[in-house]
């Protein structure tokens, strides 16, 4: 497979990544709450989880594939940007892809375990439901700092190598320290910024917006394949 290739699948992945993403908003009915908020009643967490059982396994299955996707996508950047790959910014982008999967693995084993019936249906299980939910978010928020990684590290290579256009840098700086600063949401107790509410989750649309974004300037960068040469090998050009 040629570079030119390799990249521009990538970044069809990229951009995979993103509609897998906000796929997850699709597989609940409620129009704004789309995962349990922490702050709401063990009863409501209970009722949430019967209500969209289904709901949340396609969420667990489409965030997966989408993560795994990302990697493919990480690697295609490295190479968009002609990062020699025993370089650090290299090895941080491609580690920080990987840590994200292994992350998004776990939480989504958590969040899966929360939708058995086992949890939903005894009362005296709703306290070890939350217990679940709490550690799922957790892990969920503290990834946050593995995305800041991610667009930081990009950042610094796009304004190093000046492969893609500035501003793909500027914004995966802004992203960065966003997403950066998006980790304190844990230690939020309840309100609008309560975890997992819609403005909550916003540093992780942000960061695969951006995904998106640069997966479309990807796909624009020209050829980097070398034409072949005519005639036969040790001819002189004219």
């Amino acid at each position: 497979m040629s570079e030119t290739q390799q990249i521009r699948i990538g970044a069809w992945a990229g951009i995979a990544n993103l509609l897998l993403s906000l796929a997850v908003l699709l597989t609940t009915r409620d129009s704004w709450k789309f995962w349990p908020v922490r702050g709401d009643s063990d009863a409501e967490y209970a009722a949430w989880f019967d209500q969209h059982s289904a709901g949340a396994f396609a969420q667990t299955f489409s965030t997966n594939i989408g993560a795994l996707l990302g990697i493919w996508f990480a690697f295609s950047l490295t190479r968009a940007l002609r990062l020699p790959r025993d370089s650090l910014l290299s090895f941080i982008i491609r580690t920080s892809a990987t840590v994200i999967v292994a992350g998004m693995l776990v939480v989504n084993a958590m969040f899966s375990v929360t939708s058995t019936p086992q949890f939903i249906d005894d009362p005296q299980s709703w306290p070890l439901l939350r217990a679940f939910t709490e550690a799922c978010l957790h892990t969920f928020y503290g990834l946050l700092s593995v995305f800041a990684f991610f667009l930081l590290a990009a950042a610094a290579a796009i304004h190093q190598g000046r492969e893609l256009p500035a501003w793909t840098g500027w914004t995966a700086l802004a992203a960065g320290l966003v997403t950066l600063t998006g980790s304190a949401v844990s230690l939020v107790r309840s309100g609008w910024l309560a975890p997992l509410s819609l403005p909550a989750v916003t540093p992780f649309f942000l960061f695969w917006l951006w995904v998106a974004a640069v997966s479309v300037v990807m796909l624009r960068l020209p050829s980097r394949d070398l034409p072949e040469r005519s005639g036969e090998p040790g001819e002189d050009e004219p």
